[in-house]
């Protein structure tokens, strides 16, 4: 085999490359602007608009936690825990009436 041969065999190898990755980065530069109208036409749909109304400011009546007196945190926590398990009670006996199921003894609180 000739000298040249190697030439153009590595030529046709460059060409052959170069064209390839020209087509690849042709595409992703189509993909790109496709995608840059898609977005141009998402944000044209979507408008910020400024509030009508300025929000009125809400004072909270009750003082921060920090600033109650311990005592009164304490019945407040123990209240809510109350509630809370009662709410969770009420629940649980909605739930077996509405299955069919029996009742525990826990959740007769009168007995």
């Amino acid at each position: 085999m000739p000298w040249w041969s190697w030439i153009l065999i590595w030529f046709a190898l460059v060409a052959g490359a170069a064209g390839f990755y020209a087509l690849i980065g042709y595409r992703l530069f189509r993909r790109f602007l496709g995608i840059l109208r898609e977005f141009e036409a998402a944000s044209a749909k979507l408008t910020l608009k400024a509030p009508d109304t300025v929000p009125s400011t809400v004072v909270d009546e009750e003082p921060a936690g920090i600033f109650t007196e311990p005592a009164q945190a304490r019945k407040a926590y123990d209240a809510g825990k109350a509630a809370r398990i009662e709410a969770r009670r009420r629940r649980r006996v909605e739930r077996r009436m509405a299955k069919g199921q029996p009742r525990a003894w826990r959740d007769f609180p009168e007995l």
